[in-house]
């Protein structure tokens, strides 16, 4: 396979094919188009629901949604282009979640308006999308995030600071029961063309980060497995995190030390143990990836990515089989194929791994790990892997049609 460098037209591309769907469902122009990207976390695994230390990256997949008002009033009119699928909000009711799974990513961003007192307008809205569902890219925060910037443009209402994320992590909470941290939505919202996003979610502070895009790529390897028992899990790590704070006495785990830790062995279970010396060791580790970043220590940075892997691993047991085997044929290629180093990104238990690579080596590094991957899945009757280049982009924003 090729691994191509991603298309720097691929926002344009997009834009106009959703304008293009929204004109042939509904017979008329869009109002506006609002347009938000995936992302990545480059390091800081499992630690942005511990008011920890993060570094995500936005990458050129993206969430395209075209919509204006329409002629009936109060009523919401959803098409989905990936689920082909449509569904339709009373916007003069209280807005519940359903069972059907995606659209409540969409509702209870209505419902995040709605409940702070914005009127809504009667709107009709499709929903297109170049980011692969269930890869580790935070396709959903993507959704939540391009659907708040659809409803602030046709309200007229813009969410002041950093509100926006919030209300999207809120949706996510009470509509999807996803108790994520703040790292995807402030990430997609955030971001900033060419540069990582170091990101404290205790005080919300950002700090944009150049990405030597001239000498390094991000590779980003999709293993298209996605076990079951990940949403589950997730919730039981941050439940486990929030007892050990608890048990501590601190507010979260960002307050904790080594040292506290290690006066705390006959507190907590080997578990729980594990799970927040993970935290205390990654928030290190995202700080130390950051400097050697800065001063140019690629092979120094790339090990901070190996031993996040293999924290999230052992000791915060969220990898899976597919993912580990990713990262250590990435490995095998080593400095001399090209890899600097390698991890495991997203909530874990399938998803994606991302690739730290020389940039002139970074096509080659993709179609090797794939290649040796699939060949061995092959025989394990397991998803075959894809990948590609990712360019660092900026965050969401939304454009006026304007005809001609």
């Amino acid at each position: 396979m090729n691994a191509d460098f991603s298309d720097e037209n691929g926002v344009d591309i997009g834009h106009e094919a959703v304008i293009s769907k929204f004109k042939k469902r509904f017979n008329r122009n869009p109002d506006f188009v609002s347009i938000a990207p995936g992302r990545v976390n480059l390091i800081g695994g499992h630690v942005d629901y511990n008011s920890g230390i993060v570094l995500p990256i936005a990458v050129d997949r993206h969430t395209f949604i075209a919509g204006g008002k329409s002629d009936e009033a109060d009523v919401l009119t959803v098409h989905s282009i990936r689920e082909n699928e449509s569904f339709v909000v009373d916007l003069s009711c209280p807005v519940s979640p359903t069972k059907v799974n995606w659209t409540n990513y969409v509702r209870g961003v209505v419902h995040g308006f709605l409940s702070r007192g914005i009127k809504l307008p009667g709107m009709e809205i499709l929903i297109d999308s170049t980011i692969p569902s269930g890869s580790g890219l935070s396709s959903s925060a993507s959704l939540e995030v391009a659907t708040a910037g659809i409803l602030e443009a046709v309200s007229g209402v813009v969410l002041k600071e950093n509100e926006k994320p919030r209300l999207c992590q809120q949706a996510e909470h009470e509509f999807a029961n996803v108790p994520c941290g703040i790292m995807d939505q402030f990430s997609v919202s955030f971001a900033k063309r060419g540069c990582m996003l170091l990101l404290d979610c205790c005080d919300e502070s950002v700090e944009h980060v150049e990405f030597n895009h001239d000498q390094l790529a991000l590779a980003v390897i999709n293993s298209h497995v996605r076990h079951e028992l990940s949403q589950g899990e997730y919730a039981i790590r941050r439940q486990r995190c929030e007892s050990v704070s608890k048990t501590l006495g601190l507010e979260s785990l960002r307050d904790l030390t080594w040292s506290m830790l290690e006066q705390s062995r006959g507190q907590l279970d080997d578990l729980s143990f594990l799970c927040a010396e993970h935290v205390v060791r990654e928030n290190e580790r995202t700080l130390n990836f950051v400097q050697y970043m800065k001063n140019s220590d690629w092979l120094q940075a790339g090990e901070m990515l190996y031993q996040s892997h293999a924290s999230l691993r052992e000791k915060f047991q969220v990898s899976c089989v597919e993912l580990d085997g990713l990262v250590e044929f990435a490995r095998e290629l080593g400095p001399e194929g090209g890899v600097l180093g390698a991890r495991m990104t997203g909530a874990g238990f399938g998803g994606s791994v991302i690739v730290l690579a020389e940039r002139e080596k970074a096509s080659n590094v993709v179609s090797k790990i794939v290649e040796d991957y699939n060949q061995i899945g092959a025989t394990l009757a397991r998803p075959r892997a894809s990948g590609f280049v990712a360019e660092p982009t900026a965050g969401a924003n939304v454009t006026r049609f304007i005809v001609g």
